[in-house]
């Protein structure tokens, strides 16, 4: 479809660089109006990536999940998080058209894999270190897959 999201929103940028920031004499106005083109900036590539992110990071949290629930066995540590891993893995992957629905799905599992990590009960149990390291590694994933999206955008110098 053109114009495409991301250059209707460039075009909005410009319009408010070109039109809006030179007219704007109130220091506050004017740095409310530059954090706003910076939010538009981020949104201008969020909205091409967003979708393919999801899907990756979402199929990345079912995988830990999943060996996190294997590694947890039978153990009495884990048995309270058992059955919310396993809920979260029973509930389909939402289709790679709905970034909404995505989303939702990528919270769901984030409040999993959160719930793990600030489990009281499975913290003190042997073998929880394993699981940790996993689940760390996983975050680092995360943060590297959204790096673009935060990168260079919101470190740019100021205007």
């Amino acid at each position: 479809m053109r114009p495409t999201s991301r250059e209707l929103i460039e075009g909005v940028v410009a319009a408010i660089e070109r039109d809006v920031a030179p007219s704007v004499s109130d220091r506050w106005a004017a740095s409310a109006l530059r954090s706003a083109v910076q939010l538009l900036n981020h949104l201008a590539v969020r909205v091409e990536r967003e979708a393919a992110l999801l899907i990756e990071d979402n199929a990345d949290a079912r995988r830990v999940l999943s060996s996190i629930s294997v590694q947890m066995g039978s153990s009495p540590a884990g048995a309270a998080l058992r059955p919310l891993i396993e809920e979260a893995l029973k509930t389909p992957e939402p289709p790679p058209y709905d970034p909404p629905r995505l989303d939702e799905a990528n919270e769901a599992l984030q409040g999993v894999i959160e719930r793990v990590l600030r489990d009281e009960t499975f913290a003190a149990s042997a073998q929880t270190e394993a699981i940790h390291i996993e689940l760390h590694s996983y975050l680092r994933r995360r943060l590297e897959r959204e790096h673009l999206l935060y990168f260079p955008v919101f470190t740019g110098a100021p205007f």
